[in-house]
């Protein structure tokens, strides 16, 4: 499972909840913030499907945070101005390489969200099929 994905486009409020639910578990004292949230530039690359080659679309902007949870780096990056959800993403990324109880648990929410990110996809597809134009009628 590719959790950053699951969690970079997953809701702000999804994520911060899964942190807040880490942090009941952990002390003050056991966060120790690295570095961020900073907002930073990141090349977009985009695959061009006719010749199959790379280009530089752009730069986008990103926010970063790295972190330490009881002594567990973390490290979360989202696009956008989001220093909340960049965070949450890296608390969860730091529980998750810690293991133990909480990890499975985490597994598990991650799994709930995936499902529900493929089902707004799923529906998001179909709004979009609905407009496809067939030329060959043309």
């Amino acid at each position: 499972m590719d959790y950053y994905r699951i969690l970079a486009n997953s809701r702000e409020e999804q994520v911060c909840r899964l942190a807040s639910t880490i942090l009941e578990h952990y002390t003050k004292s056991q966060v120790k913030l690295l570095s961020g949230p900073r907002q930073g530039l990141v090349m977009l690359r985009v695959r061009e499907t006719v010749a199959d080659s790379l280009f530089n679309a752009g730069e986008v902007l990103v926010t970063e945070v790295k972190l330490e949870l009881d002594d567990q780096f973390g490290f979360g990056m989202v696009i956008g101005d989001c220093p909340r959800h960049a965070l949450g993403v890296a608390l969860v990324d730091a529980a998750l390489r810690k293991g133990g109880s909480i990890a499975e648990w985490l597994t598990q929410e991650l799994a709930v969200l995936d499902t529900q990110l493929a089902a707004q996809h799923h529906k998001e597809q179909a709004l979009v099929a609905s407009t496809r134009v067939e030329f060959e009628r043309m």
